[in-house]
């Protein structure tokens, strides 16, 4: 079987029992003398065959495959399809060039068939060891959790309940089994379950009704908010250029701190609507607002109503902070979210007041943040007769590239807080 240089052949075999492998598969299998895989796999492996247990050492199987590579081939076996979150990224990191794969059955295409659904259009999403799944985002699309110990589909489904309505969903274990669990239903039904971490969870999330917008693009027009006395709003031009500074896409958390009407949250949501976006405000009108808009314009956002910048520490840290309203607490806030920011992260402020500008002008000169700018937008609105001026607003932002200098951002800010109460 081997070949001149040996190959490694990785093998989907769906649930694992026999009756679900691809008749490629059972040939490779079975023509096999050496063969690496979990060790509930390791029974397909045929009589007289090396085998290796998969162990959460995966530089063990590097070296075990590393040592046998020149003489034979060795047969990868792994559950479901290599595909679909396995082992196959490692191996071709690690042996480029010497892979062949061998589909299989994966337990996406097992759930689809019992729930008798099309699957194409699914999102999957792995929870497997990764402390961010411990408050999932809530899915925008039809989306298929590969849950674990850690993290089972009760403990998933309770934390998407807190950040979205309920929803149908089902959960599943075991598939190919004739002791296979399903239980579909909603995600209320799902949390109250019992179905083991190794699940799949998935979610359908509820159409977000008719949008506002048609089709999306940075700066939506101003008149297609909901607006509510004594809540304030960016303007559409000033949002445009934010968002652009920004650069909300491929950011995990986002904080809009004085969220008002919470257009810069919901755009956002928008522009990446992979990312839990959070907006604060201590108004709850506010809160109130930012989750009706959420809704009008299908985005995903979580509300905290709250005073900043108290409220803030129970937040996960931000990859993007959004300072708005600050009711004078500007240098409280900034510290907080400068001290929470992600190393990468970016901190922007959006200053109308002079007394806000010459704070936040202060502000970022004494932060050691990286790349610092300010952007001043002044909106003038008319036609060719007249034109009506809105004040400017100045954006700051600045980026966090590291622990370097924020201990000398420290004292340089005490030391100008302590000038300002001699």
């Amino acid at each position: 079987m081997a070949g001149a240089e040996g190959e490694i052949l990785v093998v989907g075999v769906g649930s694992g029992r026999r009756r679900q492998l691809t008749p490629e598969a059972a040939r490779i299998i079975d023509g096999s003398r050496i063969v690496v895989g979990g060790r509930r796999l390791l029974g397909l492996a045929p009589r007289g065959a090396e085998t290796f247990a998969v162990g959460a050492d995966l530089e063990a199987v590097k070296d075990f495959i590393s040592q046998r590579i020149g003489r034979d081939d060795v047969c990868v076996i792994t559950s479901g399809d290599p595909g679909c979150f396995s082992i196959l990224p490692f191996l071709g990191r690690h042996f480029p060039g010497r892979l062949r794969v061998v589909p299989g059955i994966s337990s996406p295409q097992m759930l689809a068939a019992r729930l008798g659904i099309p699957w194409q259009d699914w999102r999957l999403v792995s929870v497997h060891g990764r402390e961010a799944a411990a408050k999932p985002v809530p899915p925008r699309e039809p989306t298929v959790y590969f849950c674990d110990d850690a993290n089972p589909p009760a403990a998933v489904a309770s934390r998407l309940l807190a950040g979205m309505g309920d929803c149908p969903a089902a959960a599943a274990a075991d598939l190919g089994s004739a002791s296979g669990r399903l239980l579909a239903g909603t995600l209320k039904e799902i949390a109250a379950g019992t179905l083991p971490g190794n699940s799949l969870l998935l979610v359908m999330p509820p159409p977000a009704g008719e949008s506002a917008v048609t089709a999306y693009a940075p700066g939506i027009d101003d008149k297609l908010w909901l607006r509510s006395e004594g809540i304030p709003m960016s303007k559409s031009e000033a949002r445009s250029v934010l968002l652009g500074k920004a650069q909300p896409q491929g950011r995990g958390v986002i904080w809009d701190v004085g969220a008002g009407t919470g257009c810069y949250a919901v755009e956002c949501s928008l522009l990446a609507p992979s990312a839990r976006v959070i907006a604060v405000d201590r108004k709850p009108e506010a809160c109130r607002l930012v989750a009706e808009n959420a809704r009008r314009f299908g985005a995903r956002v979580e509300t905290v109503g709250g005073e900043a910048p108290g409220c803030l520490k129970a937040l996960p840290p931000p990859d993007l902070a959004i300072i708005g309203g600050n009711d004078g607490r500007l240098d409280e806030i900034f510290t907080a979210v400068t001290g929470a920011l992600n190393p990468g992260g970016r901190v922007m402020v959006t200053a109308v007041l002079e007394r806000t500008r010459k704070a936040a002008h202060d502000l970022f000169a004494d932060s050691g943040l990286a790349d610092r700018t300010v952007t001043r937008v002044a909106v003038a609105r008319g036609d060719r007769a007249r034109w009506n001026e809105h004040n400017p607003v100045l954006i700051f932002s600045g980026d966090r590239s590291g622990a370097e200098g924020d201990g000398r951002r420290r004292k340089k800010r005490k030391e100008r807080h302590d000038g300002r109460q001699g």
